[in-house]
């Protein structure tokens, strides 16, 4: 019975301690809410890291924004911690977020100023001047070493240190949606990095920024129209591929149309990683993994680029999964006045190419040159506008007109590999009196034209006018006497 009254004593003095706990934790005071900024030291070696550490007292570190990037510094992994205090039944919490950079060469860079926000708050910090030098040697006293007879030297011990290549669960590709497209119908491109969810060894990336420079230039089509999509940043997405799942890290991604039939040959490139090794000995005092570089391969492919089918609208048809939008601003006018027809392309495609529509010349309606404007949306993988074209007509005779009968877009559809035609189905009535000759009326020139319609228009041959002979004798008369007197003269 002893035994058994001692742990049901224990367990109701643990019960009656849990609850004095959780009643202090209630029934005391707590701090407001604060966010701070730290950096580290601004003068390191190219050997050690630069430090961030964004700070929550008080409060939950939830939904907090991306640290900033530094010029010449790649990013680590961040580390976390947090800790309670109690004083004089004050409960004080704190949880810190530590971002590590390590620098790519030596030399001064300028970490620009930044604001980073947890939830609705934010806190801004003026940025510094980060001083990267030469490699700092660092020396620590093992006190086991004589113990495990390895000496007296840090740096001894990371020399007997030996790490093991873990084999990376990834790969690199450069992807396009389709393998044949007609000439004017888009392809999209994404360049991608993919890492294994099984994934066991520790990767992280390298000089993006030259990286990508040099590959685009290599994959990027000359003859080709481009939509970029403006990545900003790299973040992962999940997606599955043949059953196995993957960190797909999106680095590009555009759209490109072809401006001709020319095929697309798109080259094998190489990434470049930061790869981890392993020490093979866990050691309180030794390293844990050693920096190495691994080279990624895409492999190339062509796209094919097929010609238009033969069509008489052939060269003038926009290319791209359109419909047309219009609209009238007035339906019944009379003479001399005006209608504005807006006649809007809007749909899927390449949007800067969607052609002028063509017009049917007419003297009944006078077609003033359009006004364009467009907008394109950049998203989800898909190009999408509307590109619009706004008419002034001036109907010059009264009469009904249908405008399908004046203007009209020729397109080919892609998706159903059949042209179409684009037209307004509005229609105009136009009453008052004609205005064709109205201009030529108003102008009253009458005695001159009169003088016209009366004046002898045949041709007179001078053979047959003894005047203008004896002109041209006296004229050749007095050519002569001159040139005579005048030599003369001279003598």
């Amino acid at each position: 019975m002893k035994k058994y009254t001692y742990i049901i004593d224990n367990t109701f003095g643990l019960l009656k301690a849990s609850l004095f706990a959780l009643l202090f934790f209630v029934g005391g005071n707590v701090f407001a809410q604060t966010i701070e900024l730290n950096i580290g030291k601004t003068d390191i070696g190219i050997n050690e890291s630069f430090e961030i550490t964004l700070t929550v007292k008080n409060g939950r570190m939830n939904n907090y924004s991306e640290f900033p990037d530094i010029p010449g510094f790649r990013k680590g992994r961040p580390s976390s911690s947090s800790q309670t205090t109690i004083i004089n039944g004050q409960v004080s919490t704190q949880q810190s977020v530590t971002q590590l950079y390590q620098p790519t060469k030596q030399g001064t860079f300028t970490l620009a100023a930044f604001t980073m926000k947890v939830g609705d708050k934010s806190k801004n910090h003026p940025g510094a001047s980060i001083k990267v030098g030469k490699p700092v040697q660092r020396q620590t006293y093992d006190p086991f070493a004589d113990f495990w007879g390895r000496g007296n030297s840090f740096d001894r011990n990371q020399d007997n240190q030996q790490f093991i290549d873990v084999k990376a669960d990834a790969f690199y590709a450069v992807s396009t949606d389709k393998s044949s497209v007609y000439r004017g119908e888009g392809f999209k491109m994404d360049i991608s990095f993919y890492i294994a969810i099984s994934n066991q060894a520790e990767l992280e990336f390298y000089k993006m920024d030259e990286q990508i420079t040099n590959i685009l230039k290599a994959v990027k089509p000359k003859n080709c129209w481009e939509e970029n999509f403006n990545i900003e940043s790299i973040r992962p997405q999940i997606i599955t591929i043949n059953g196995k799942s993957y960190r797909q890290y999106k680095i590009y991604e555009a759209m490109f149309y072809p401006l001709n039939t020319e095929d697309i040959v798109i080259p094998t490139t190489e990434l470049e990683m930061v790869k981890y090794q392993v020490s093979k000995r866990q050691s309180f005092f030794g390293r844990e993994r050693k920096e190495d570089r691994e080279v990624f391969k895409s492999k190339g492919k062509t796209i094919r680029i097929k010609d238009l089918p033969d069509n008489p609208q052939k060269e003038l048809s926009s290319v791209g999964n359109y419909r047309l939008r219009e609209k009238l601003s007035d339906k019944q006018l009379k003479t001399g006045e005006s209608v504005t027809l807006e006649f809007r392309v809007e749909g899927e495609g390449n949007i800067n190419a969607i052609r002028q529509p063509n017009l049917s010349e007419t003297d009944s309606l006078l077609f003033y040159p359009p006004s364009v404007s467009q907008s394109i949306n950049r998203a989800n993988g898909k190009v999408v506008g509307a590109k619009t074209f706004q008419y002034y007509i001036e109907p010059q005779e009264p009469g009904e007109y249908l405008l399908k009968d004046f203007i009209s877009l020729s397109i080919f559809n892609p998706r159903t590999k059949k042209y179409q035609t684009l037209y307004p189905e509005g229609k105009i009535v136009v009453e008052g009196e004609s205005l064709r000759n109205a201009q030529i009326s108003k102008s009253d020139l009458g005695s001159f034209y009169d003088a016209m319609k009366n004046a002898n228009n045949s041709l007179l041959f001078m053979d047959d006018t003894n005047w203008v002979k004896i002109i041209l004798n006296i004229f050749v008369v007095i050519t002569i006497g001159l040139t005579v007197f005048i030599n003369v003269k001279k003598f």
